[in-house]
């Protein structure tokens, strides 16, 4: 099973259209495939004809249901056709994020709902929210790859650069890579800067851009105005063509085999080949600094750096080999590593430790 995460912050650029358009041709091409609408404005969902809140389960019944109520994947799913399905999505997903927090393995809670259904789908594709939150956190955390839909025109790669680092972050927890792939969107040949903004792409990602490019076509907004895809709504239009091409190019892709392997509770901090990766979750906190005997206890030495969006703080940090005992400085109050199980008593109380080999 290949788990596709169709992810950009940035509004407007096609995502939810690549959701559910791509699904449909695949699914047209006898790949059982499962679409997950993990935004709370359920536009996927929307697009697919169905009015949210008119189905008695959600993804938010998978993601937070309480433990008495606790919906199985099999009750929430929607069948479009034989090998289309939908997890629809509705308002109540917002309430996920926080409900998520107070749990262990919170980034892991979207895979484990897949993690039954792995051997039933050829492809899972997740629409995710056009923001860096716990719910991409867990689309993340779930997928195998990652396809970032990009218009072509001015300021195309604009927030570029932070969501490849979120990926690279999630990276580091994961013992396997996500695959990721840029997808040109909205192109208008006839005009100079769409062809610019391809090659910009095609720079800025080493190549890893889809030959088929998602050319203007007004039948793609009337598809989803109708609650269709566009397979059901207008074959005979270029925006099919599109779509086809681009399921036919991702099905045809060699992927390895994904380890099917349990991923536990990563214990922080991370030690990688660059340094130290220090993580403090504090969604309210306006300053948070790690201070510890490699930068001589100094309380503004060390800044972590607030990843917008998911209430956690990040600072890597390059340590040689050896011992090192840390605090964290929050608002003006310490506080030991709540991740890390690792304490040392010292003259000015319990300091948390790690252990570089």
């Amino acid at each position: 099973m290949r788990t596709v995460a169709i992810i950009n912050q940035k509004g407007g650029c096609g995502k939810t259209t690549t959701a559910i358009n791509l699904s449909a041709c695949l699914a047209q091409l006898k790949k059982k495939v499962l679409l997950a609408d993990m935004d709370p404005q359920a536009h996927a969902t929307l697009g697919l004809g169905f009015t949210p809140g008119a189905y008695p389960k959600s993804m938010y019944d998978l993601l937070a249901g309480n433990d008495e109520d606790h919906a199985s994947v099999g009750d929430v799913i929607l069948e479009i056709s034989p090998c289309l399905h939908l997890i629809p999505s509705d308002v109540m997903l917002c309430a996920a994020e926080p409900a998520l927090m107070q749990r262990d393995y919170r980034e892991y809670c979207l895979s484990d709902v897949f993690a039954g259904i792995s051997e039933v789908y050829d492809f899972i594709i997740i629409d995710c929210p056009p923001n860096i939150g716990m719910l991409t956190f867990n689309a993340l955390f779930a997928c195998s790859e990652v396809i970032i839909p990009i218009e072509s025109g001015l300021f195309a790669l604009h927030g570029l650069s932070k969501l490849l680092e979120t990926i690279e972050l999630v990276n580091i927890k994961r013992n396997r890579k996500i695959i990721i792939n840029a997808l040109a969107t909205m192109f208008d040949r006839r005009t100079r800067i769409a062809h610019e903004s391809l090659d910009e792409m095609i720079r800025h990602l080493g190549g890893n851009v889809f030959s088929t490019l998602i050319n203007q076509n007004v039948k793609l907004k009337e598809a989803a105005g109708h609650g269709q895809s566009i397979v059901s709504y207008a074959m005979d239009s270029s925006g099919y063509r599109d779509y086809a091409s681009l399921a036919k190019e991702i099905a045809g892709m060699k992927i390895g085999k994904i380890k099917k392997k349990k991923q536990g509770k990563m214990q922080n901090p991370v030690v990688t080949d660059t340094g130290v990766l220090f993580s403090y979750y504090a969604p309210e906190a306006e300053k948070v600094y790690v201070v510890a005997d490699f930068n001589e206890w100094k309380e503004d030495h060390t800044p972590l750096r607030n990843i917008e969006g998911t209430g956690v703080w990040q600072k890597m940090v390059p340590l040689k080999k050896g011992r090192y005992e840390y605090k964290f400085f929050v608002d003006g109050k310490w506080t030991t590593d709540p991740d890390n199980p690792n304490r040392a008593s010292s003259e000015f109380g319990e300091n948390s430790y790690i252990e570089i080999h």
